[in-house]
């Protein structure tokens, strides 16, 4: 008989309590639960490094924009800024909270391939080193996943393209797409249109689409970020101030109100902040500003969906935007239009508004100087200048201006000249000779005669009669023409003779022609003019302009009568032209051609003595020149001056502004 097997107890019940039993469904729940999105500026706060690899401490101002960039709410984020405020480094942030936290495919656009290269090297592979990062992501040396534009890891990947290529916005799809510096753009990439608008559609089929842009502004109504900042919600920082508690917007300022000021005032040594009420504010108290200030939206409407922000040098508390040193970088630059436009770009954040240079007729007529009569040299004047521009209409006429220039690159208008009657009636040039050999008498009782004059060679219709004129009077008429092109050249180039044989060979004693960049010296005109006029008897400003009372309004509508617009071009770039208000603008081409001929005579380079030197002198040859530099040197001994030849113009080598008695 088959045996049984041996019975076995069955296992004792597994006892279950109540509290494992809400654990494991916490634990079960908290699976699905979805993950707090943590703002960028408490992730930076930790896991964010510098250079050296300390940790990343923010400004407070900076901590607003960084977590705009993961504010759920948000799809698009704006920044115009200057420089010196740290967006790279937000930036950089997200790259890596990117990558660590929240995986997706980054699109970084920069001005051109070169510069994409430059920002992998110097900003994206810092990031790549980051405790944080290397703990999810390894970019290996020479492997395919670390390319230098291109960067792959678990769940997304980094391109860095260049905006100055068409091919760099085709066949490629983001996440998030993050324009760097869109000013520096090309205006098209070639047919394919605007580069920033094609970037910003490489996201648009992605569920979790984000963009971003941050630049300094360049030309004002040709900066991408103004217009985009002006789409956004236009948020400003606004701080307390540590003595009266009024809230305010930091401005640079006018010295008229609210901003920045200094003392002294050509070379500062101490800077403070004036507040609106009145209160002085120290640099001490910036720190403590920015942390009790706060972002507020100048226009809300545009709703959180699109945030845009303006930040300037002046919240920074990086140690090179310190208010003395802003200060001390205005007084370098104010007198150059050309470097005025960088410190408003990269300093204030904002467009220049080249447009707007030529300051209202009304306000150079009010500021005219009530001391200085029309017709009057003033007494600091070591040169006269004439400019004529020839009118064929209405019967033929001559308008000369006659300038004054000085020391400091001080230039006064004197008076305006007017002959009438045909231009191609020598009749009329005789006139012409003789209003030019008149003497003006100074302030101080000099008598001056004029070193050069300058006409112009106009549209053509004027041409030979310039010549023939010019001709006559070698080293003392100087036919001229403007040239455009020569904006960024020089103020005035070497002369070209015109006179040809028979052969086509020039003829180099005859006529000669001279180029003059007036692009150049409009903006140097109207930059200068822009000064203020100095209040309680300060000193005036190098480069100031002087009117003299009894200037007529007429004349001074004409002196601002251009403005410089931008022309968008069929390829897609841009070109800068000078664009006339009304029909009148004599005053105007006459004071560039005076400033040129000035320049030639080599003015800029004459020192303070050697104007000193060229007021003392009694008589002198041919172009005043500046004295030998040494004083032990004996003084040529001068000849008494030639008289003066048919025409009333001197003879030949002698200049009419040698004839000068106390």
């Amino acid at each position: 008989m088959k045996k049984s097997p041996p019975r076995k107890d069955p296992p004792p019940p597994i006892e279950v309590r109540g509290c494992d039993i809400a654990a494991a469904a916490r634990e079960w729940l908290r699976a699905f639960k979805p993950r707090r999105r943590v703002p960028l500026s408490e992730w930076m706060a930790e896991k964010a490094r510098l250079d050296d690899g300390s940790r990343f401490r923010a400004f407070p101002f900076q901590n607003g924009i960084a977590d705009a960039f993961t504010d759920p709410n948000t799809d698009q984020v704006t920044v115009r800024k200057s420089s010196r405020i740290g967006y790279s480094t937000i930036v950089q942030g997200y790259i890596g909270y990117s990558i660590e936290s929240d995986p997706k495919r980054l699109l970084i656009y920069q001005p051109t391939i070169d510069d994409a290269e430059k920002y992998s090297r110097d900003d994206l592979d810092p990031v790549l080193q980051w405790p944080a990062v290397r703990a999810v992501a390894t970019f290996k040396a020479r492997h395919r996943d670390n390319q230098i534009r291109a960067k792959r890891f678990k769940g997304g990947w980094i391109q860095i393209k260049g905006a100055n290529s068409p091919k760099e916005f085709r066949r490629v799809t983001a996440d998030s797409v993050l324009l760097e510096e869109p000013d520096g753009y090309p205006w098209s990439a070639r047919e394919e249109g605007d580069p920033a608008r094609l970037a910003f559609k490489r996201n648009l089929t992605s569920p979790r689409r984000f963009s971003a842009a941050g630049s300094t502004p360049k030309i004002k109504g040709f900066s991408r970020i103004d217009t985009l900042f002006e789409q956004g919600t236009q948020e400003y920082r606004y701080v307390p101030c540590p003595h009266c508690g009024h809230v305010q917007i930091l401005v640079f300022g006018d010295g008229t109100g609210a901003g920045i000021r200094w003392a002294p005032k050509h070379r500062p040594t101490r800077a403070w902040y004036q507040c609106e009420n009145g209160c002085e504010i120290e640099e001490s108290h910036k720190p403590w500003m920015d942390e009790q200030g706060e972002w507020r939206a100048h226009n809300p409407d545009a709703g959180p969906r699109h945030r845009s922000f303006h930040i300037w040098a002046a919240y920074s508390q990086f140690p090179g935007a310190a208010w003395l040193e802003i200060a001390r970088e205005f007084m370098e630059v104010y007198k150059d239009p050309n470097l005025l436009k960088t410190f408003v770009n990269q300093v204030l954040g904002e467009a220049f508004a080249e447009r707007g240079e030529a300051p209202e007729w009304e306000r150079l007529y009010e500021r005219r100087e009530k001391n200085m009569a029309l017709g009057t040299p003033p007494d600091w004047t070591g040169l006269l200048i004439g400019s004529a521009d020839v009118q064929r209409g209405g019967g033929g006429r001559f308008d000369v201006d006659i300038w004054a220039f000085g020391p400091g690159k001080k230039r006064a208008f004197v008076e305006r000249i007017e002959v009438f009657g045909s231009i191609s009636d020598k009749a009329t040039w005789a006139k012409l000779d003789q209003a030019l050999a008149r003497s003006w008498v100074t302030a101080d009782g000099r008598i001056l005669k004029l070193a050069r004059v300058a006409i112009d060679t106009g549209d053509g219709e004027n041409v030979m009669e310039v010549y023939a004129w010019a001709r006559r009077h070698p080293g003392f008429a100087m036919a001229v023409k403007g040239r455009h092109a020569l904006a960024a050249a020089q103020a005035i180039g070497a002369p070209s003779w015109q006179d040809v044989t028979v052969n086509g060979k020039k003829i180099k004693k005859g006529v000669r022609l001279w180029n003059v960049g007036t692009s150049m010296l409009k903006m140097e005109l109207y930059g200068q003019i822009g000064l203020e006029k100095p209040v309680d008897g300060a000193e005036y400003p190098e480069g100031y302009v002087y009117l003299p009372e009894g200037t007529s309004d007429e004349w001074i509508k004409q002196l601002v009568a251009e403005e410089l617009r931008f022309i968008r071009l069929r390829s897609g770039g841009v070109r800068r032209e000078w664009h006339k208000t009304r029909d009148r603008n004599e005053a105007l081409d006459n004071a560039v051609y005076a400033r040129a001929v000035a320049i030639s005579v080599g003015v800029d380079r004459w020192t303070a003595e050697h104007w000193k030197k060229l007021r003392e002198l009694d008589v002198q040859e041919d172009t005043p020149q500046p004295p030998p530099p040494n004083p032990k040197k004996t003084a040529p001994v001068r000849k008494p001056a030639p008289l003066l030849k048919r025409g009333g113009l001197p003879a030949r080598k002698h200049n009419p502004f040698t004839n000068r008695r106390r």
